[in-house]
């Protein structure tokens, strides 16, 4: 794509003269060069689409007219070209025009017709996705199941035969069906855990970590609480693990709250224990302390629980000491005297009861400390939660990579994206058009690599993660342009799952795919991305690569990457020690400063040396 366009209206009244002396190729082309102004006024853009539709019309494109008119149509300039465009094209458009509609019933009816398309395009999923919005849950249910049998008999993809099987219970359940319900979620729930192993296994955490969240819903969905606590026990490792500290604590709450609602008090009090420790650790003492607090409280909780249950009078008494123990380390010394007195009053040998009478004496003029304790603050919380995976996932599943089905999604929900963002979906999609097939009998066309080089480079400028299975698929070409095109898209996706492609790329048989790989990795330096780098670097024999690794490391400001870079000057090569004080000479993270002044003295002369170095670049001395 050009970086320096020509004048928008220029290209506009250029286009208008190549249309009316007949000349529909230089038209279109000065249409879409003047469309990839994105950042241009609303009126403007608009007007271009508009006449992008009636150029594509007139040149027999309707599944481009129809594409550039979900910019900023209407069902009235979409109806005509329903007719003469695919199946799946009309369930998309059907589905978005549903999505709008203020009248309930209306969209009952169009979300009913968007399913039917779905079917005739043989997009199972997608079907039952609009069944369900459409609230037909028997249908709904009758599409799941298909698929769940399609999908369990293959096993090639536990994962999507887990959500498929989630989706099942989902809709029995609305159904009244409670006994297939069942049979569903014990299915979904072994699927799911088996697959979160393999991604583990493999390295692939942010895919368990979607197995996970889908196991909270099946607990919510189905009552059962171990599926929950489950869930969320991974969940909150894995966001540990990823230095995603705010939305760990933050995860925590919602865990400690679910159990609590079902009434789990050990388990709630058990979570709010492991929360206050991982706060404090990181530097978050107020939350810390409103977790010990919780703690004590559901502590108490469960005393009071045990001793409505009748049960022996040693569980109730391990809760208030338990409770004693977290009041204490907060400096609640008079909530510990009322603990004891409680404790005093349990029906237990008489020695014990002494015992706990005299430590209430102790406490009787004890005062509490004053303490900040408050949850998260809101300004660090996301609000945003998880998407509903056990949908958007096996939406991406069943599409299979195509760049025009995702690129379409982004344009038709302007509700979600920016318009520029949905600008840049459009202009994708339109290429994606002329390269993906709709009938799987078509005959393979030959297609120029530069084709899908273009693709590529618009795909990069949308930047949204429901894009990166598109890329994943352009990766596949056998043309080493193209694999390079893709590698450098990537660089602009700061998600973990964009590792995934690299890690092959740096293996790619083509030096130039592995260099551009070796390039991408730099620009992938976020706090989460700190586990694949690591892992690339402890892999990889190449030098450049190694060095690339090390280079993004530098600029990941955590205590986990500086300490590692400090082994690295401490025990690896020459190469290696050499490419990590060249980087963080450069780089201006405070963790590393802190990490490497708190144990120079432990430091091996040689390695004092070069921490010194690294240090006075940064105008700190040791």
């Amino acid at each position: 794509m050009s970086t320096a366009l020509r004048p928008l209206h220029e290209l506009r009244e250029e286009a208008r003269a190549a249309y009316n002396r007949g000349d529909h190729a230089r038209a279109k082309n000065s249409l879409l060069q003047a469309l990839q102004h994105t950042i241009a006024r609303e009126e403007d853009y608009v007007v271009l689409t508009t006449d992008l539709r009636d150029l594509l019309l007139a040149t027999n494109d309707p599944r481009g007219a129809l594409t550039a008119d979900w910019y900023a149509g209407t069902e009235r300039t979409q109806r005509g070209l329903l007719a003469r465009v695919p199946p799946i094209d009309r369930a998309r458009t059907l589905s978005a025009w549903a999505d709008r509609s203020t009248d309930k019933e209306r969209a009952k009816s169009i979300y009913a017709k968007a399913a039917d398309e779905y079917e005739a395009a043989g997009l199972v999923a997608q079907a039952a996705i609009a069944r369900e919005r459409g609230e037909d849950f028997l249908r709904a249910r009758a599409l799941w199941s298909r698929l769940s049998q399609v999908l369990s008999s293959t096993n090639t993809d536990l994962y999507a035969a887990g959500l498929a099987r989630f989706n099942l219970a989902r809709t029995s359940l609305r159904t009244g069906d409670n006994t297939s319900a069942r049979e569903a979620v014990v299915a979904s729930v072994h699927l799911l855990e088996e697959a979160a192993d393999r991604y583990e296994t493999i390295g692939q955490r942010e895919r368990a970590f979607d197995c996970y969240q889908v196991l909270i819903a099946i607990g919510r969905e189905s009552g059962e609480f171990e599926h929950v606590l489950e869930g969320y026990v991974n969940v909150n490792r894995i966001l540990r693990e990823d230095h995603l500290r705010y939305y760990a604590l933050q995860s925590y709450e919602e865990a400690v709250q679910a159990a609590e609602r079902q009434g789990e008090m050990s388990a709630a009090a058990t979570l709010a224990r492991e929360m206050a420790v991982y706060a404090r650790k990181e530097g978050l003492p107020s939350v810390g302390n409103f977790a010990m607090l919780a703690q004590a409280r559901l502590w108490q909780a469960v005393a009071e629980a045990a001793q409505r249950r009748g049960v022996p009078p040693q569980i109730a008494e391990n809760g208030l000491l338990a409770a004693v123990i977290a009041c204490g380390e907060t400096g609640q010394y008079k909530k510990v005297g009322e603990l004891y007195a409680l404790l005093s009053g349990l029906p237990l040998e008489e020695s014990r009861k002494n015992h706990y009478t005299r430590a209430k004496d102790r406490y009787v003029d004890a005062q509490n400390v004053a303490i900040d304790a408050a949850p998260l603050p809101p300004h660090l919380r996301h609000e945003v939660g998880f998407p509903e995976v056990w949908h958007v996932d096996l939406v991406e599943w069943e599409q299979q990579g195509s760049a025009a089905q995702a690129a379409g999604d982004i344009v038709l929900d302007p509700s979600q994206w920016s318009d520029v963002t949905r600008r840049r979906a459009m202009l994708a999609r339109l290429t994606a058009l002329n390269l993906e097939s709709v009938d799987p009998n078509e005959p393979p066309r030959r297609i120029a690599p530069g084709a899908y080089v273009a693709l590529a480079d618009q795909l990069a400028l949308v930047e949204l993660y429901t894009i990166l299975s598109p890329l994943e698929r352009l990766y596949t070409h056998a043309e080493p342009s193209v694999r390079i095109a893709v590698v450098k898209a990537l660089s602009r996706f700061l998600y973990k799952r964009t590792f995934i492609t690299l890690r092959a790329a740096l293996g790619d048989p083509d030096g130039g795919v592995v260099q551009e790989a070796a390039r991408a990795l730099e620009e992938l330096r976020f706090p989460h991305a700190f586990d694949p780098l690591a892992r690339i670097y402890r892999e990889s024999h190449n030098r450049d690569v190694r060095a690339s690794a090390l280079r993004a490391l530098s600029k990941i400001d955590t205590f986990e990457a500086a300490e590692m870079l400090l082994g690295v000057l401490t025990h690896d090569s020459e190469s290696d020690r050499a490419a990590v004080v060249d980087a963080l000479r450069r780089s201006r993270g405070m963790k590393f400063t802190e990490h490497a002044r708190a144990s120079f003295a432990e430091l091996p002369d040689p390695v004092k040396q070069q921490v010194r170095e690294i240090l006075h670049a940064r105008g700190v001395y040791v």
